[in-house]
């Protein structure tokens, strides 16, 4: 498939076609200046609370429960030789 728009190429060789409600190319990322950064309380919960189930979940596996313990041993290990 030839496309006569240079700037529509990187679409139909990604995703095979092109449609017009696509964006263009996404240029460079823009920094993000991590200091200052302070977000709302209400958005560090509605995190929490998405993410907290899949955690939950995790841990309440063998797996979840053999890597933690990993960890807690590998933290007790630190302590003692520091």
């Amino acid at each position: 498939m030839t496309d006569i728009y240079p700037a529509r190429c990187w679409q139909i060789k990604i995703t095979g076609h092109y449609s017009s409600k696509t964006t263009h190319k996404p240029t460079a990322k823009k920094s993000f200046a991590k200091d200052g950064f302070n977000p709302p309380k209400h958005e560090i919960d509605a995190f929490a609370r998405c993410i907290l189930p899949a955690i939950q979940a995790f841990f309440n596996t063998e797996a979840g429960r053999s890597e933690f313990a990993e960890w807690m041993a590998s933290r007790k290990r630190d302590s003692i030789s520091a």
